[in-house]
């Protein structure tokens, strides 16, 4: 069976006038043709309290796209965007894609040597960078690439004559990095119609998606920072404040006073302990719409943010679909799906992992041939996600197929499976299930467990029987679980998981080597 939506099957989630502004935009430079009715609006709001409107974004996009046609780039060329988050970052990206470049997003946590070494293996004609980055350019060598930092290339008055509003939509737009199906980090080839295609995606669902205020704390260089947070925003017209310094993160949010949110389930976990314990003003107050994503969402979350009046909004995406690939806009009646497929994507189930075709779909990954032939299968791409549609058609991910266990006994596990059952229970905040040896040297399924410290304290439970209570409670969750899907083993953590920067839990190798 083949699932797929149209935009209209969206209409009933939004009122007429929001529905009727989301228009087709195919390539980024209409893009940026769309986003001159909002001259007069702030796009960009600074630390200082002051904005930057959409007229002077544009106007320094277009120059920073004119510096790139008198250096001589144009279609086909690859510009390194080399800026920690902010203004400077959206300025360098959109404007190497204005001018029919491809915009390669570097994360600012790169050293010199990893630099040099990025700048050959993705074939950069230029590199636009930060000046607080500067002294990581010094191996690069100016006759094989030419510097510049965002400021001076945007610093000289341009019209929009660079904007190469003949680019064809199949044309490269950006490279982004991932880890893929496959772990290996490889940069994800976006079109233009595939990056745009995401973009629209998040406006789907929501009604609160158009003059919003929103605040940058995920990274621009990772999907779901730069098209659902930073993209999605200028497509609607919506300010965005970036995250400066996260030690003045919450004085920040106070200050910017946001309606719109995306974030990650682990931070999603934070602000709400945190509105719990010291009100609203802790978000500024003014908070109507959280979409959260890039890791598996807690049922927990969509219900408890209901009650306080924010629509949860819990989704899926993948760096090779341009990140927006559903979102659940029913999360109160159905918290534990991912939604609907947003529009022009189909997908369908092949031993019980997830494959998926569609406009925002990738191009390859960049000189990596290797790695594009296996994530594909007859023009479907491979998500390497274990999961199911319902008879409504909603997405529901299991987990992910490098993750299964194999068990002596030749049974497959899917640990995020066994997870998102036992995250069911209101006190848990996270778990990790893994394989284990019993005292007798016997093969077992252990779960390891944080607990949801506002929740135990509203239990009042003697803390000399809490230990028992989470074991029991946990141990109850195989009466939902095949017989080899039992765990054994409760483990109660002190301290929280590795993470990875999208805040997402590392599995121990043993997992991924299965």
């Amino acid at each position: 069976m083949i699932v797929s939506f149209t935009k209209e099957d969206f209409r009933k989630f939004a009122s007429p006038e929001t529905f009727e502004k989301i228009v087709d935009v195919r390539t980024v430079p209409a893009l940026l043709s769309h986003m001159k009715q909002y001259a007069d609006l702030p796009a960009v709001k600074e630390a200082d309290g002051t904005a930057v409107t959409y007229a002077k974004l544009l106007a320094d996009v277009w120059a920073t796209a004119a510096f790139l046609k008198a250096k001589g780039a144009g279609r086909g060329d690859h510009i390194g965007v080399f800026c920690p988050n902010g203004y400077l970052f959206a300025v360098a990206a959109l404007g190497a894609m204005a001018n029919g470049c491809t915009a390669v997003l570097i994360p600012a946590h790169l050293d010199e040597k990893t630099l040099f070494g990025f700048s050959r293996k993705y074939a950069l004609k230029g590199l636009l960078y930060a000046d607080a980055l500067k002294e990581k350019t010094a191996l690069l060598d100016p006759a094989a690439l030419f510097l510049s930092a965002v400021a001076d290339a945007c610093a000289v008055p341009a019209g929009e004559e660079a904007v190469d509003y003949g680019i064809g939509e199949d044309q490269p737009a950006c490279i982004i990095m991932t880890g893929g199906t496959s772990g290996k980090s490889k940069g994800a080839v976006l079109s233009h119609v595939a990056l745009t295609g995401g973009v629209l995606n998040g406006c789907y669902g929501i009604d609160a998606v158009f003059g919003q205020t929103y605040y940058c704390i995920m990274p621009l260089t990772h999907v779901f920072g730069f098209i659902r947070n930073l993209l999605t925003a200028f497509y609607t017209g919506s300010s965005i404040a970036f995250n400066a310094d996260k030690m003045k993160m919450f004085d920040e949010i106070r200050a910017c006073r946001p309606t719109v949110l995306v974030i990650v389930p682990a931070l999603a976990e934070l602000f709400l302990n945190l509105i719990k314990a010291y009100g609203a003003g802790m978000l500024g107050g003014a908070v109507k719409l959280i979409v959260c994503g890039a890791a598996n969402v807690p049922p927990y979350l969509s219900t408890e943010y209901s009650k306080l009046g924010i629509l949860f909004c819990a989704g899926y995406g993948l760096t090779e679909f341009a990140n927006m690939v559903s979102g659940n806009p029913d999360t109160v009646s159905l918290p534990e799906s991912v939604g609907m497929l947003f529009p022009d994507q189909e997908g369908k189930i092949v031993n019980g992992e997830l494959y998926l075709r569609g406009r925002n779909m990738m191009t390859c990954y960049y000189a990596d041939p290797e790695e594009t032939e296996a994530a594909f299968e007859d023009g479907w791409f491979k998500t390497g996600d274990l999961a199911r549609f319902d008879e409504n058609k909603n997405l529901f991910i299991i987990g992910r197929s490098k993750d299964v266990i194999v068990l002596s006994n030749g049974e497959n596990v899917s640990p995020a499976y066994i997870e998102a059952k036992i995250d069911e229970l209101d006190f848990i905040q996270d778990a990790l299930v893994t394989e284990a040896e019993s005292e007798l040297g016997a093969e077992i399924l252990q779960a390891e467990v944080v607990l949801r410290k506002s929740v135990v304290a509203a239990m009042k439970i003697p803390p000399e029987e809490l230990n028992d209570f989470v074991v029991k409670s946990v141990l109850a969750v195989n009466d939902k679980l095949l017989d080899y899907e039992h765990i054994s083993k409760v483990v109660i953590r002190d301290k929280d998981f590795d993470r990875t920067p999208a805040m997402k839990i590392i599995r121990p190798k043993k997992v991924y080597g299965k």
